[in-house]
């Protein structure tokens, strides 16, 4: 996976779980560390202090332990976002690394070409209906797109797309 991708990766990530995006110098930070710079050749090419470039790196890694649900230090930055961003990406298939939340709302046996057929509405009961809601808003949270969301949970897309309608209510 390459370094831009990984970067928005970490921006959308940041911004479902915080409201805000990368600025330049955090992006800086998790370019070099991905690119294994030491934060002083960091410091130097944004001209900055190696002191000011640590605290944004250790405050950063901080923020992205918090979001991902693990450690996350400087040389584990790349597996871990290689490794968040695969299991968000790959549930379908039926990878089994650590899928936190969705994990009880995945059918890992099904089709990745499930027809609309077999998808069910958002038709439940009142608290089925909650439940399957706030999966939807966890699954956005984690970046997924609605269609993405749509077949994870083998329902409609139409389904997806009204929960926005129902979050001012």
């Amino acid at each position: 996976m390459d370094v831009k991708e990984l970067l928005k990766f970490v921006d959308e990530s940041m911004f479902a779980k915080t409201g805000k995006r990368l600025n330049d110098l955090q992006r800086k930070v998790i370019e070099g560390a991905l690119n294994h710079q030491k934060y002083i050749d960091i410091a130097e090419s944004f001209e900055k202090s190696e002191g000011h470039i640590k605290d944004t790196g250790y405050e950063l890694l901080q923020i992205l332990s918090d979001i991902f649900e693990e450690p996350v230090s400087k040389g584990s930055l790349k597996s871990v976002l290689e490794r968040q961003r695969s299991t968000i990406f790959n549930v379908s298939d039926g990878s089994v690394g650590n899928v936190g939340d969705v994990i009880n709302c995945v059918n890992f046996n099904s089709d990745r070409t499930s027809s609309k057929v077999n998808q069910v509405p958002l038709e439940k009961p009142d608290s089925q209906r909650e439940k399957q809601i706030a999966k939807i808003k966890k699954l956005r949270d984690r970046g997924l797109t609605n269609e993405e969301i749509a077949e994870l949970l083998e329902i409609p897309l139409e389904s997806i797309t009204g929960v926005n309608l129902e979050e001012s209510s």
